[in-house]
């Protein structure tokens, strides 16, 4: 069969060919489409972005290998010749030119999950940074690839940058710990050296706040304010006999008038105001040992999770050095929370129907975060769910609740959504609707990125 004599035989004119043919897109009608299609189309988009960018490394690594824009196009690098054809920053572009050759040529797995759309270019380029920390063994490099490989299809690229900073923990756990407690004393010191504040005028009757310092003084300052910016019920002051209205202030508003308020109250009294039935302060988990001895800093901070921060995390996800640890911990209320052997939460005991403060510290230890599928949000931004209620006999024990965020709280209670604790290990886990059309869901703890 006579193939068409039309069709581009250029790498560039297949591209541009492709690149024709999306152009019947560019005056769709998106709003007459339905939210399956659009869903759709979007996935395919970041497929093809991925081929693309495939492709793209393909092509940087032969550049490269030939310095064509040194030798032909008067350029002094391949890497400033490509960040000013691609409009990049000129750190992204040296690191676009610095991973292809290793992509093509060494990370052959990532590059053609790249080609497939399975992992996103910055899921990619983030594999490939962490494998060239590893020690240079072929079959240690193979293995932590393919670790990240499977991560990658549930992770952001964000929950495999820190996945992929626990591995290098894990593979060179020395090299590891040097680095990370040198980078974050580093920052540390220079932020506190150059911490200041200022109150001015802003020439339309009020005043402006600028600041900056370190990220202990973040702790301290959240631990105190964000328990005070819950919004609060409003009446309308000239009706009184009203129906409750909801807060009309938003985040920034309720954020200074804690500010306000606790300022206020230090003036008039010599304590901070009370919140939730119990006085803020900054909460760090770690293990007995390490109060009891040394701050262990291969072993601070972790989780089962594989994408667990590297380091101590406060309650609102701010991470923080050994240094400022050892600092806290000279000071700090010490509030005892039972680990049992892998780190799991031990039973608090309590009975009621309302959340102690000790139970919630130790529901906020063994969750972290909102433990729906997806979601980080801190837990000064969540609440303690029963997952059986308490009207259905439901106790106000740790293996009755779990954490999550206001959104996901309504989601659990008014959709199908199910969640339970793992009967093995203890932690949080979600059954999803079933899909018209799909085999029934099974009990998940993150969401694969193509649903």
């Amino acid at each position: 069969m006579e193939q068409p004599t039309d069709l581009p035989t250029t790498p560039a004119g297949v591209v541009a060919d492709v690149n024709g043919r999306l152009a019947c897109l560019d005056e769709a009608l998106w709003a007459a489409k339905t939210s399956e299609e659009l869903v759709e189309a979007v996935a395919e988009a970041e497929t093809l972005r991925a081929h693309l960018a495939g492709l793209e490394a393909s092509m940087l690594a032969e550049i490269e290998a030939r310095k064509v824009p040194k030798q032909e196009l008067a350029w002094s690098s391949t890497a400033g010749w490509f960040t000013h054809l691609a409009g990049m920053k000129r750190g992204q572009g040296h690191r676009a030119v610095e991973h292809a050759p290793l992509l093509v040529g060494e990370r052959t797995a990532t590059h053609a999950a790249l080609l497939a759309g399975r992992v996103s270019p910055e899921q990619a380029a983030i594999i490939v940074a962490a494998i060239e920390k590893l020690p240079l063994n072929p079959a240690v490099r193979a293995e932590g690839e393919q670790l990240l490989l499977e991560a990658a299809s549930r992770l952001t690229a964000t929950e495999l940058h820190h996945a992929a900073k626990r591995l290098v923990l894990v593979v060179d756990p020395e090299k590891a710990e040097r680095d990370a407690e040198k980078a974050l004393d580093r920052e540390d010191r220079a932020a506190h050296l150059h911490r200041h504040l200022s109150i001015t005028e802003d020439g339309a009757g009020g005043i402006r706040l600028r600041g900056r310092g370190t990220v202990e003084d973040a702790a301290v300052l959240k631990a105190a304010l964000l328990p005070l910016t819950k919004p609060a019920p409003a009446v309308d002051e000239e009706d009184p006999d009203c129906e409750t209205l909801t807060d009309p202030r938003d985040h920034g508003a309720r954020l200074w008038d804690a500010l306000v308020a606790t300022a206020q109250h230090a003036l008039d009294t010599d304590l901070p105001p009370d919140c939730h039935g119990a006085r803020p302060r900054v909460t760090v988990t770690t293990s007995l040992d390490v109060l009891r001895q040394q701050i262990d800093w291969a072993t601070l901070g972790t989780t089962t999770s594989t994408a667990a921060p590297l380091g101590a995390i406060t309650d609102d996800g701010l991470e923080l050095a050994p240094s400022v640890i050892r600092r806290l911990a000279c000071d700090a209320d010490i509030i005892p929370i039972a680990l049992g052997g892998k780190g799991e939460v031990l039973d608090v005991g309590r009975t009621s129907r309302l959340v102690t403060p000790a139970l919630w510290r130790a529901v906020v230890c063994r969750d972290r975060h909102c433990t729906f599928p997806g979601c980080t949000r801190p837990p000064i931004m969540c609440h303690a769910h029963h997952i059986t209620h308490w009207v259905d006999g439901g106790h106000t024990k740790l293996d009755n609740l779990v954490l999550l965020c206001g959104q996901h709280h309504r989601v659990i209670h008014h959709t199908p959504w199910q969640v339970r604790l793992n009967p093995h290990d203890g932690r949080p886990e979600f059954l999803p609707p079933p899909k018209r059309g799909h085999p029934p869901p099974d009990w998940i703890r993150s969401r694969p990125r193509r649903e």
